[in-house]
Order: C-alpha cells, then structure tokens, then sequence
C-alpha cells in the first residue's frame, strides 16, 4: 500500500500570498508613520494658534511674548511634509497589491490617470 501524495503547493501562488503580505505589512507601517508626523505638524499648528492667542489678548507677559514669536517663527520655518514622496512610496505597496502579477499593471495608477 502506498501513502498517500503530499498535496502539490503552488510556488506561484505561495510567492504572491507572501508578496502580498508583506505589501499589507509595509503600507500599515508607512500609513502609521505619515499619520504620525501629520499629527507633530497639527500639533505645531495648533501650538502656534494658542500662543498666538495669548499675544493677540495680552495675556501674554513682555519676555514671554518675544519667546513666544520666536517659537512661532521657528516652528513656521521648520520643513513641511512631502506628502508625494508619501504618496509614491503607498503607491509601491498598493501596486503590489492591486496589480496584475503578470505584468505589474496598477489598477490604481490607471484610475488616477484617467
């Protein structure tokens, strides 16, 4: 009597179910990275707004105001975020994961480009 025949395994598709888990990883990760420096910006922003406030109504001491500009005019002059390089890179993950394995066509890219 002979055992029973391993089930065959699909190297194809074992590859692409690996590919596309680590897109999903990757773009999770990438996603959590941008919303966390969005968040630092809005969190200058929303700084700048309060302190702006407190030397708008006067509540704002002498020296304190002078800090206050300065800390302004520093976080106004720091660099904003590249949103495309942000966007370019998901664009690599989601390429991965919606495109034709065969040809690596992107449905995304096509909608955008239409």
């Amino acid at each position: 009597m002979t055992p029973p025949l391993a089930p065959n395994v699909d190297l194809h598709v074992a590859d692409l179910t690996r590919l596309h888990s680590e897109s999903m990883s990757g773009l999770a990760a990438l996603l959590l990275d941008w919303r966390v420096e969005c968040e630092r910006h809005l969190r200058a922003l929303t700084s700048i707004q309060r302190w702006l406030e407190r030397v708008r109504c006067g509540a704002a001491a002498d020296g304190e105001r002078e800090l206050l500009i300065q800390e302004m005019g520093r976080l106004l002059h720091e660099p904003a975020t590249d949103h495309e390089e942000w966007i370019r890179r998901a664009d690599a993950y989601l390429n991965n994961l919606t495109g034709d394995p065969l040809t690596r066509r992107s449905p995304a890219r096509e909608l955008i480009s239409t």
